[in-house]
């Protein structure tokens, strides 16, 4: 049930209604809860019903590992406890979405060693929706209950909601305990911020429908499918193309969950600022889905010792930690070399600001900026190419095509033109306008915000063609 079908708001228009009938009307915290529980349950089981018990399985072993560790002063056992934690649910990971990718890496390294062997594959396995999305925002409350940033809950069902919560289950943000868990607790307190949560969401789905998918449908897929058909001129468009539909439809899933859960009175941490706008990869790391980055920074990089002084330590986990980032987008090589040139971008990011006598980015002049910004731009967009293709074949013919230095356009027409300059100033819009277009929404009076949600609508209709699943739904 994608969020941008009528299926998905009749759902949520249901979900609603019901449960702040049992907040105002019946003030039973427990029904709302359970309300919640089961309909995002139900959102999950429309995928496919049986994953629903591992969604349950995985939710049930954390709370009650968490509640062990939190009852005992053992250190041994409260290491043990979350190892095993650990060990479950990375080891679920494993099994369903990185077994049959590292059986068959074996096997070829193997055999590029004249070794013969065979792979062992686990034929037809489903890899269950937003799996490292709910095995990541699980985990990490563990992690933090063993670290004693976070108390245990002792609500099971409270637990359980968080976990499934539907607005954040399939593609995030990757939302933690900390900021979840006690919404649960006192639901209902942001039931005054609807209008603010309908104008995300229709900002949500424009940046989906109206960009995403039409750019992604009618020039980036075309060109990846088959590259060798295309000057560089429309393969330099269809990366930068493909730089502003990854954007937009991910922001766009992000801006629709939040808006979703704020109906409910549920407050989710932003996952995106202007990430074209960085200056350097830093940056860009600190704007570009944000709750995973930080999640990295945490779980990840904290706990392989990255707050290390020596320099060599900083840049070699900087780069593991990276590695991680890219294999758990994906089990292919794409996006583990993705995400390796990430790392190696920041290590290298790192050791230059290090460095005596770089100055400071406050006294850095304009055009210092402006060029810093074109290049860290520019460097993403390549690093793009490896994270869209569904090979490193296909890499090497997008990157053939773009260095053939043919600069025809024939294939491409002049509205994608105007949608990529449209979409791109867009990204740069002042904020102090975006709060003020914001604003602007909220002082309408409610019939004219409901004329604009309907014209919305079926502008939205007339351009959506056949459901295209978000990007980061397959992650």
């Amino acid at each position: 049930m994608l969020f941008t079908t009528s299926k998905y708001w009749m759902f949520l228009t249901i979900v609603f209604f019901v449960y702040w009938a049992f907040i105002t009307i019946a003030k039973r915290r427990g029904l709302a809860v359970g309300c919640v529980l089961l309909a995002s349950y139900y959102f999950y089981a429309l995928w496919n019903p049986k994953f629903v018990l591992l969604l349950f399985a995985i939710s049930t072993i954390d709370f009650f590992t968490a509640r062990g560790i939190n009852s005992t002063s053992n250190s041994t056992l409260r290491r043990s406890l979350l190892s095993a934690s650990v060990l479950i649910d990375i080891g679920t990971l494993l099994i369903f979405k990185y077994f049959n990718f590292f059986s068959v890496s074996a096997t070829t390294l193997l055999e590029t060693l004249h070794v013969q062997t065979r792979s062992f594959l686990i034929e037809d396995l489903v890899i269950p929706l937003g799996l490292s999305f709910i095995t990541f925002r699980s985990l990490s409350y563990v992690i933090d209950v063993y670290r004693k940033t976070t108390p245990a809950t002792t609500r099971y069902f409270d637990y359980l909601a968080f976990v499934a919560f539907f607005p954040t289950l399939i593609a995030g943000p990757v939302v933690r305990a900390k900021d979840l868990l006690p919404q649960f607790e006192k639901p209902g307190e942001s039931s005054d911020r609807g209008v603010e949560a309908i104008f995300l969401i229709l900002v949500g789905l424009i940046k989906k429908v109206a960009i995403a998918d039409m750019i992604g449908s009618n020039l980036v897929d075309r060109v990846f499918d088959q590259p060798q058909l295309y000057s560089s001129l429309e393969t330099l468009a269809a990366i930068y193309g493909y730089a502003l539909q990854i954007y937009c439809d991910f922001s766009g899933y992000s801006d629709i969950a939040i808006g979703s859960a704020l109906l409910l009175g549920f407050e989710l941490p932003p996952n995106f600022n202007s990430p074209y706008r960085a200056q350097n990869l830093r940056d860009f790391w600190k704007r570009w889905h944000i709750t995973l980055s930080s999640w990295l920074f945490d779980y990840v990089y904290i706990s392989i010792g990255g707050l290390r002084k020596r320099r060599f330590n900083l840049y070699r986990n900087l780069f593991l930690t990276f590695l991680v980032g890219g294999l758990w987008h994906g089990a292919a090589w794409t996006f583990v070399i993705w995400g390796g040139l990430h790392g190696l971008g920041l290590s290298v990011s790192h050791w230059w600001n290090r460095r005596k006598g770089v100055p400071a980015r406050a006294n850095t002049s304009v055009w210092t900026r402006v060029i810093c910004t074109i290049a860290t731009f520019h460097f993403v967009c390549l690093t793009w190419i490896v994270f869209r293709a569904e090979s490193l074949t296909q890499v090497g013919e997008v990157l053939k095509r773009l260095t053939a230095f043919q600069f025809t356009a024939a294939n491409l027409p002049t509205s994608l033109i105007i949608l990529l300059v449209v979409g791109f100033i867009s990204h740069w819009v002042p904020a102090k306008a975006l709060n003020a277009v914001r604003d602007g929404w909220s002082w309408l009076p409610s019939p004219a915000q409901a004329a604009v949600v309907v014209g919305v609508a079926f502008g939205l209709y007339y351009l959506s063609g056949a459901e295209v699943q978000f990007i980061y739904g397959n992650f």
